[in-house]
């Protein structure tokens, strides 16, 4: 074996360098790559925010998109009129919405509230179904 030069000590050297950075740049990629799929990180969907639920923003919508509908809960249906907040009060004071909605899952009938309108229709009605 020949003895270590100045010139093999560099080459040496470079090479060590070359490998090391092609090492660390290997994992940055590798770590830069990963993806995450919402649909398997949340099977629920997205997070549920419940740190303020208001019925203009978070209730009313849900009313709209599920209940208050042509055919269903809005006026001439002989079903009770949820197109404005003291319809919907009122479902909530005798506990319908409670138990159509979230304990038989029953309402709507096509399907059942997904979990975080069912956990923001609870929030808002423990903190006193306020229209806010």
């Amino acid at each position: 074996m020949a003895p270590l030069t100045t010139k093999n000590k560099n080459a040496m050297n470079k090479r060590l360098k070359t490998s090391v950075l092609l090492f660390l740049l290997t994992g940055f990629i590798t770590i830069s790559c990963y993806y995450d799929n919402v649909e398997e990180l949340y099977p629920d969907g997205a997070p549920c925010d419940l740190d303020t639920v208001t019925y203009l923003n978070d209730i009313r919508p849900i009313i709209d998109n599920n209940c208050a509908r042509s055919g269903c809960h809005v006026a001439g249906t002989g079903r009770k009129d949820l197109t404005a907040y003291e319809g919907v009060k009122d479902i909530v004071d005798d506990g319908r919405l409670v138990d159509r909605a979230i304990v038989k899952k029953d309402m709507p009938p096509s399907q059942p509230l997904s979990r975080c309108e069912m956990d923001k229709i609870q929030k808002w009605i423990d903190d006193g179904a306020l229209e806010n």
